[in-house]
């Protein structure tokens, strides 16, 4: 079996492992949390995304996801951020934490090996050390399992909630449910549609397909698409479908497929049906990285490889790296005083 396939299919053990297994490494400096950031790209950042969700309408403080070189200027003690990159050495990730440090916020990470790893044994940072030797999409459910830990010591539970999810995840419909979604994508542009509480299920599925498939995939937002992208729905386009993830709780999100429907275009109306929030996103978390990558295997891709992504890496590590090692030099220098 391809390993990226097979990473898939043993998401419900390798979660029911991680759960028992990961221990948080270190202790925090402070618990009083007024503010959370996460911060993290790719397949490690996706995690972020999820949290947020989660937390957007239960959580008594502000939330918020940073995919970029820099933090915002207004935090500072109080807040925590929590770093997620599967390698350790993500340059946006790592200049987020070190700029986090430098700013008076509390930080931890979750994460394999790498810089990040290294940082937090050197400065006694809270971490968890996830397994090695996935592709960071592929360790998805880890790397939230991680997160979770980091999140609890600082009063943040969901652990439960977790726990109960995972079971999701041996579904014996998953592979139906791929294999739907693979035979209806094939060779179209897809375009994903959720709604704002499982946009992060369309940003997955965006990633899957672009990553695991090498194509090109889009994700759109209702009702923010009800506002101009439902426009351009009016044309026909030979080569576009849609995917649209209804939600048994939001009306809208039906009336955008027959929306599509009315004005012919191919739809897929995929129900979020399992239950919860989090057992929805790790099921269909699941579906979508099965059918990416069998789509990968029918066309004689290999879905693991990721040229165009090591290319813009090593361009990123030629203009960031040295500016990246000063601050992290300097960060070390100032805790160790």
């Amino acid at each position: 079996m391809d390993e990226m396939l097979e990473a898939y299919t043993k998401w419900y053990g390798a979660s029911k492992n991680a759960l028992t297994k990961y221990e948080v490494v270190g202790e925090p400096k402070s618990k009083e949390i007024k503010g959370l950031i996460i911060t993290g790209m790719g397949g490690s950042g996706i995690v972020g995304d999820v949290i947020y969700s989660i937390l957007y309408d239960k959580a008594e403080f502000p939330t918020q996801v940073i995919k970029d070189f820099k933090m915002p200027s207004w935090i500072g003690k109080g807040w925590l951020v929590i770093g997620i990159s599967y390698s350790g050495n993500t340059l946006e990730t790592i200049e987020t934490v070190v700029d986090s440090l430098k700013l008076g916020a509390e930080v931890a990470i979750t994460s394999s090996n790498g810089k990040l790893i290294s940082l937090c044994r050197e400065l006694n940072i809270p971490y968890v050390e996830i397994d090695k030797g996935y592709a960071p999409r592929a360790a998805f459910p880890l790397l939230l399992v991680g997160a979770v830990k980091l999140l609890k010591i600082y009063g943040i539970d969901l652990e439960d909630e977790l726990k109960n999810a995972v079971e999701v995840l041996n579904d014996p419909n998953v592979d139906s449910d791929a294999k739907k979604v693979m035979e209806f994508i094939n060779d179209s542009i897809p375009i994903f549609i959720t709604n704002t509480k499982y946009a992060p299920l369309g940003f997955r599925a965006k990633n899957e397909f672009n990553e695991n498939t090498k194509m090109i995939a889009k994700a759109e937002v209702i009702p923010e698409w009800g506002h101009n992208d439902i426009v351009g729905w009016e044309c026909r386009y030979e080569n576009v479908k849609a995917v649209v993830f209804v939600d048994p709780n939001d009306p809208i999100t039906n009336y955008v497929a027959q929306h599509l429907i009315e004005f012919g275009h191919d739809v897929l109306k995929s129900e979020l049906n399992k239950g919860n929030y989090l057992s929805n996103i790790l099921y269909w978390f699941k579906v979508l990285g099965i059918a990416s990558t069998k789509l990968a295997l029918s066309k004689g891709i290999n879905p693991r490889e990721t040229k165009s992504i090591v290319k813009y890496k090593t361009f990123v590590k030629s203009v960031k790296e040295s500016i990246v090692s000063r601050k992290l030099e300097d960060i070390k220098k100032v805790f160790s005083r």
